[in-house]
């Protein structure tokens, strides 16, 4: 059997339930195990958008999120700032396909969440990710999340992962820091 191939370029593009290779990409969510959080709907998201890398017409992984307000998905009214609505984009599903792991997919596909998240107006990006993901906890952490755990069930080392977008919006330009100086000198 040949390895995937780790040259060529690596595309992300969002797609829709009319894109030609949604089945295909259906099969492939279903047997990374992530069919029911791919297709999870609920009435208070405003939006749902699907992200997928692909090289050539190999599907490599996808990332499905969906905006909506901060506080209603916990049962709390929507988090309010002057006036409006605080939106986030919440990570509902990802995956990378096993034969493609460790060639930065999951980075482009984060990376590629947080342009679209900042383009759609939300303050945040939120995230579950289960305790046995310690390739996901590592790679939020290294993109600067905070980090959250959370029991659920018998996993007592799940997390959720914010990445607030207001720091990311603008970041500072570094500056030099002079050390001390000697008086006198």
């Amino acid at each position: 059997m040949n390895k995937p191939s780790r040259h060529g370029e690596t595309h992300i593009e969002e797609w829709d339930e009319h894109h030609p290779g949604f089945p295909t990409l259906m099969v492939f969510i279903h047997r990374e195990g992530q069919s029911e959080w791919a297709t999870f709907k609920a009435d208070w998201h405003q939006s749902s958008h699907l992200l997928v890398a692909r090289r050539g017409q190999a599907l490599m992984g996808f990332l499905r999120f969906a905006i909506q307000p901060i506080g209603p998905d916990a049962d709390c009214p929507p988090i309010q700032f002057q006036g409006n609505n605080l939106l986030e984009a919440k990570v509902l599903a990802f995956a990378v396909d096993k034969a493609y792991r460790r060639q930065g997919i999951g980075r482009k596909l984060q990376e590629a969440l947080i342009q679209r998240a900042q383009a759609l107006g939300c303050h945040q990006i939120r995230s579950h990710s289960g305790g046995d993901q310690l390739a996901n906890h590592h790679l939020k952490l290294a993109l600067g999340y905070g980090i959250h755990p959370i029991v659920r069930g018998a996993d007592k080392r799940g997390a959720y992962f914010i990445l607030p977008l207001s720091a990311v919006k603008s970041p500072q330009p570094h500056r030099k820091v002079r050390g001390p100086t000697k008086r006198g000198t």
